[in-house]
């Protein structure tokens, strides 16, 4: 079959302590201190085999994420910019929606033909973090495109209690739309764990700042929007991006370079300050470390995005304030049902922010593209 693949080079840098696991399994917990010039190579790969309790799909629409982009750029240094856990080589893609073509035998719910979007974090549902519920802080996590192989390939078999259907989407949509918006079931399903699963203190009226108007920010902002907030401003670099957010109907959209970030929140909200800060960006350290003044009381900060160095915080306006920090990992599985629900009744549609749909033939092209940050999402279609 076909597939885009992402290598690097094992070159831990001086200092950086490798455990034993790290060491022996070639799998660093902070990718961005091992693995040095990462590539990209679209060609051949192995036909999967199947397991009894997955399925195999044969991959319709996989997203190209913010993530994937960090895996594949590399900083001033040469190592990759994304922190976290990373396996090469190994297949991109872990936003993606698919139609199931065969089924393993010990696999009870679904059938061929079903389609369905899959979790990317493979939680094992055994380990103390999963028996407590958080299963996306899985103690023996595997990730679809970050540790094991992922979906810019035409077929993947993906264990069956990972699989939600997109039934609801494709009865409102048609099965070709469906498809399309379930490969963004993903995505909003991370905001929707920062946002709802998280502090459990989200209230209708809530004025929002969005760092980043990426899938995470964007999915971020409509899923807000859906649930009452009040004035939604959002920043990000890029003009195009900001169009799009105004376009899904953000209350502002401001470049965040050279402005002084507590003074414009404190402007568009009328002097009130920001009840909810969500951080999509992946640069905590410039987004979330300026912000003081325009924190309202009880505010939240809610920091989703994975990149960028450490923020100095100041905790003691944070306790004078009575504001609440949260990192949020990933998705658990429970906000995909939410999800799907909310784009099949049209709450949210995360189709306007898709610049482009492409054939897997074109992933390279896909990812220069998006070096520019110019572009929201480009979905591609393997098959």
């Amino acid at each position: 079959m076909k597939a885009l693949t992402l290598s690097a080079d094992w070159v831990p840098k001086p200092g950086y302590d490798l455990t034993a696991s790290e060491r022996e399994l070639r799998r660093p917990r902070n990718a961005n201190m091992v693995w040095r010039s990462p590539r990209l190579s679209l060609g051949d790969a192995p036909d999967p085999s199947l397991l009894p309790d997955q399925v195999m799909l044969e991959v319709a629409a996989v997203g190209i994420c913010g993530s994937d982009m960090h895996m594949y750029e590399a900083g001033a240094d040469g190592y990759m910019i994304y922190p976290g856990l990373v396996c090469t080589p190994n297949i991109l893609g872990h936003e993606f929606a698919g139609r199931i073509i065969e089924v393993g035998k010990a696999v009870r719910g679904l059938r061929v033909g079903d389609l369905v979007a899959v979790e990317e974090i493979q939680w094992c549902g055994q380990c103390t973090a999963c028996r407590r519920g958080f299963v996306n802080h899985c103690l023996d996590i595997e990730e679809i495109g970050f540790t094991i192989p992922g979906a810019m390939a035409q077929y993947l078999p993906v264990r069956a209690k990972y699989c939600w259907k997109l039934d609801e989407i494709a009865a409102a949509y048609g099965e070709e739309e469906a498809l399309i918006m379930g490969a963004m079931v993903e995505p909003t399903g991370v905001s929707y764990q920062g946002l709802f699963n998280r502090l459990h203190n989200w209230l209708p009226g809530n004025n929002v700042v969005i760092f980043g108007a990426g899938p995470i920010g964007l999915a971020a902002q409509a899923l807000v929007i859906a649930a009452g907030a009040g004035r939604v401003i959002v920043f990000d670099p890029s003009t195009s991006r900001r169009e799009i957010a105004m376009k899904m109907g953000a209350s502002a959209a401001l470049d965040p370079r050279d402005i002084d970030l507590d003074a414009a929140i404190m402007q568009y909200t009328l002097g009130r300050g920001v009840d909810y800060v969500v951080e999509c960006a992946g640069f905590a350290d410039k987004t979330i470390e300026p912000l003081d003044r325009c924190l309202a009381v009880n505010a939240s900060i809610i920091d989703i995005g994975m990149g960028g160095d450490n923020p100095t915080l100041p905790i003691v306006a944070y306790k004078r304030m009575g504001v609440q920090y949260a990192g949020s990992l990933g998705h658990a599985g429970g906000p995909f049902q939410q999800v799907i629900r909310m784009m099949a009744s049209g709450r949210i549609d995360m189709r306007q922010m898709v610049s482009a749909r492409m054939p897997l033939d074109d992933a390279v092209a896909a990812f220069k593209r998006l070096e520019s940050r110019q572009d929201a999402k480009i979905i591609l279609q393997p098959n």
